[in-house]
């Protein structure tokens, strides 16, 4: 009996490996498959344009996921989101697929290594079916002679430099304290404006330099990127005189001539005055005579004379009434039982610790009852002053004082937002009905 079921099963297991050989072999491999345009002639901060075709045979069910890894020496952006649909014959078989660009910006000279790209194969509900991965692309970067490749090159067909002085510096009329702005922008074709270096801002003695953060505003123009970059410097006079403020120059490599360039932005030249210049300019007919500021002064102290006989009443009130908020908040409390507490005066300490509390919100307040080492020193202050037993010195003060101290800061109640809670009544009740603390209560007094 046993035989003829092994029989099937083996018979079962080679009809199964078939099936999957045949489906294996009617299933070609999905080819992946890059370039780069230029392959060669490039040179630092060049623009390479990398082509990746993802290819499948007959059919594509959905566009695949693509992303190509970090490259050392070179920065690699996706610049178009969306892939373009194409399609070849291999081996005589039609294949239908996308073809995905990015742009790799060496950054280095020598030779870069380019990672392959990496795809994500979906089925068509978007579901992953497997992966693909393209081959290791290899770029030769020469250093462009003439310019400083220790900075970000431009490389570029096209470059606009431009520079505007605001206000206009030919025909300003600049005083001490005064500030006149320059803003130079860059543009350039088939680069971002992360490849632009940082100009370099330098300013004459007298001067003070204030530099903006760059503003990028990159755009897309038929699958190519046209960097553009903004900076702003301002220059402030801090004092009189004649200045020269410095030329900028921008360096970039040609594609086009194959030659290194220099742009160049005039620079300008200024002339700032003080306040005592325009002083001595004036006319002695522009000047009140002395009788008249004798006059005007007399006129203006008559009146606040007045204005303070009037308002004295209304001014000792709010003078008083903000010396009686103060003396209210939780802050003055607090500083003046650590002022008391070190005196060893039991009386003057109990009577300063009830106002604190007292102007402490509830939450704080059941929150010293919780705090073991604060707890400790009020129990001990309630016993010198109500209990049969123990004295209170100037020892026990300090220990108290610091203790509330670090109650204090350690509370989740914030000075600031006790101070912004409504201030209680200048004489709270827990403080009334205990003035008189040497004077025996019934009952312990409650902390």
């Amino acid at each position: 009996m046993s035989r003829p079921w092994a029989s099937i099963a083996l018979a079962l297991a080679f009809l199964a490996l078939a099936t999957a050989s045949g489906v294996q072999a009617e299933t070609p491999q999905v080819v992946v498959r890059a370039k780069l345009d230029p392959e060669n002639g490039v040179v630092v901060g060049q623009p390479v344009r990398l082509l990746v075709d993802v290819l499948f045979p007959d059919a594509m069910p959905r566009p695949p996921r693509i992303g190509v890894s970090d490259a050392p020496g070179a920065q690699i952006l996706r610049l178009e989101t969306q892939g373009v649909t194409i399609g070849d014959r291999i081996d005589d078989r039609a294949y239908v697929g996308q073809r995905f660009e990015f742009v790799v910006f060496p950054r280095r000279g020598g030779v870069i290594d380019v990672p392959g790209a990496d795809v994500t194969l979906l089925d068509a509900s978007g579901d992953v079916i497997g992966a693909a991965k393209g081959d290791v692309q290899h770029v030769a970067v020469a250093l462009p002679p003439g310019l400083d490749t220790s900075q970000p090159v431009i490389a570029t067909t096209n470059l606009t430099v431009t520079q505007a002085w605001s206000p206009d510096s030919k025909q300003a009329r600049l005083k001490i304290g005064d500030a006149l702005v320059r803003t130079i922008r860059r543009e350039a074709s088939g680069m971002p404006a992360m490849g632009m270096a940082d100009l370099v801002f330098a300013a004459p003695s007298g001067v003070r330099l204030y530099i903006d953060p760059p503003r990028s505003l990159d755009r897309i123009n038929r699958g190519e990127v046209v960097g553009s970059r903004i900076d702003k410097v301002t220059y402030v006079f801090e004092k009189p005189g004649s200045y020269d403020l410095p030329e900028l120059r921008q360096s970039w490599w040609d594609l086009a001539s194959q030659e290194a360039r220099t742009e160049t932005l005039a620079g300008t030249h200024v002339a700032v005055v003080g306040g005592s210049t325009s002083a001595k300019a004036r006319t002695a007919q522009d000047r009140p005579n002395a009788s008249t500021l004798a006059v005007i002064t007399l006129l203006v102290l008559g009146a606040l004379a007045v204005v303070l006989l009037i308002s004295r009443k209304s001014i000792a009130t709010s003078v008083r009434r903000s010396r009686d908020a103060r003396h209210a908040s939780e802050i003055w409390a607090y500083k003046e039982l650590c002022h008391i507490a070190p005196s060893g005066d039991a009386c003057a300490t109990y009577d300063a610790l009830q106002v604190w509390l007292s102007r402490m919100p509830e939450a704080a307040r059941q929150a010293s009852k919780e705090d073991a080492p604060l707890a400790r020193s009020t129990t001990a202050l309630a016993s010198s002053l109500f209990g049969r037993e123990g004295n209170w010195l100037a020892a026990d003060g300090e220990t108290l004082k610091y203790r509330v101290i670090a109650f204090r800061s350690e509370t989740a109640e914030t000075p600031a937002s006790i101070q912004n809670r409504a201030l209680p009544s200048l004489n709270p009740p827990i403080v009334a009905a205990e003035a008189n603390c040497c004077i025996p209560s019934r009952g312990s007094p409650r902390f």
